[in-house]
């Protein structure tokens, strides 16, 4: 524990690769709303980083995602992790810059394993993004993606800025029971952020 917790400074008493329970946060835990901090240049290419990306791996797939990003496992690193059958090959982006290209015009269906069981078709995304990053072995890297995997990208990239999907749903009237839920935990979240920072 005090091993893991020196290596991941930012939030490793809520990770997974702690209690190794394969699962992410949810709404409620404030690291989703942080900005996440560069990955620190002495870990790029380590065994450290190498185990959390494994872990990630793990997380993703035993939940039937396409992509996961660092703070939803507990730590607050510009990282995140994606894949999707023929539409994203299997990548680890590190310290990731994005390149918008057209207007967030583009609604589609988005979900995410830290908001479970809210699902919504009017999330408004780019077409096209240009993604600037490091690999795991630290080489620089550019890609462009356009349509699902820049949606993916785009989710993925959010999480480092402390931003949801639901932040971007188009449809802010509807009235759904996970919504009302999600909304909640995310006032409350506020909340407490907002007493922390009072606090210190």
């Amino acid at each position: 524990m005090a091993q893991v917790e020196e290596d991941f400074p930012f939030g490793a008493a809520h990770a997974s690769i702690v209690t190794g329970s394969r699962t992410t946060l949810q709404i409620a835990d404030s690291v989703l709303r942080m900005v996440a901090k560069p990955v620190p240049e002495e870990m790029i290419g380590s065994e450290t980083l190498r185990r959390l990306v494994e872990e990630m791996w793990m997380c993703m797939i035993d939940a039937g995602g396409v992509g996961i990003a660092a703070p939803q496992v507990g730590i607050s690193w510009r990282l995140f992790i994606g894949a999707a059958m023929n539409i994203l090959p299997s990548t680890v982006f590190i310290n990731p810059e994005v390149e918008y290209f057209g207007e967030a015009d583009v609604l589609g269906e988005e979900g995410c394993l830290s908001v479970p069981g809210w699902r919504s078709a009017k999330v408004l995304r780019h077409p096209k993004v240009t993604v600037r990053y490091r690999d795991l072995a630290g080489a620089a890297r550019v890609a462009t993606y356009e349509g699902l995997a820049a949606r993916i990208v785009q989710h993925e990239f959010d999480h480092l800025n402390g931003k949801l999907f639901i932040d971007f749903d188009d449809s802010p009237d509807v009235d759904h029971p996970l919504r009302r839920r999600a909304l909640r935990a995310m006032t409350e979240m506020e909340e407490r952020m907002k007493v922390e920072v009072e606090d210190a």
